[in-house]
C-alpha cells in the first residue's frame, strides 16, 4: 500500500481490514506508519501465524513485534518516502527554482560540472 497520511487515512489499515487478507498474506507498507493502526496490527500478528508485515519504516510497536513474531516482519533501515508523488513534485519545484535562479541571477550554487 502507498497512501498519504491525512485525517481520512490515519489508522485506516485497521484490524477489520487486515483480517480480510487471505491466508499467507504479507502487508507491504510503503506509506506512512500512521496509516496502520498498530493495535490492530498487533492483534492480527497474535491471531494469525501466517501473517507477515514489511515496511520501509518501523512502527512504534517495533520492539513488541521483534520480541514476539520472529521471521514474520522486515523493516528497512531507511524510509523510501522520497519516491512519493509529493517528494517528486517538491524535487521538480526545487529544480525549476534553481534554473530560474541561474537564468536571472547567475547563481551556480548547484552546478555539477
Amino acid at each position: 500500500m502507498n497512501i498519504p497520511s491525512n485525517e481520512k487515512t490515519k489508522k485506516s489499515i485497521n484490524f477489520g481490514l487486515l483480517s480480510l487478507m487471505p491466508e499467507g498474506a504479507t502487508l507491504v507498507n510503503t506509506a506512512r506508519k500512521e496509516v496502520v493502526d498498530e493495535d490492530g496490527l498487533l492483534a492480527l500478528f497474535n491471531e494469525r501465524n501466517d501473517f507477515k508485515y514489511i515496511s520501509d519504516i518501523a512502527p512504534d510497536c517495533k520492539s513488541e513485534i521483534e520480541s514476539k513474531y520472529e521471521g514474520r516482519y522486515f523493516f528497512t533501515p531507511k524510509k523510501m518516502g522520497a519516491q512519493t508523488a509529493e517528494a517528486n513534485i517538491n524535487a521538480g519545484i526545487a529544480a525549476a527554482t534553481q534554473i530560474v535562479n541561474f537564468l536571472e541571477k547567475g547563481d551556480i550554487t548547484f552546478k555539477v560540472n
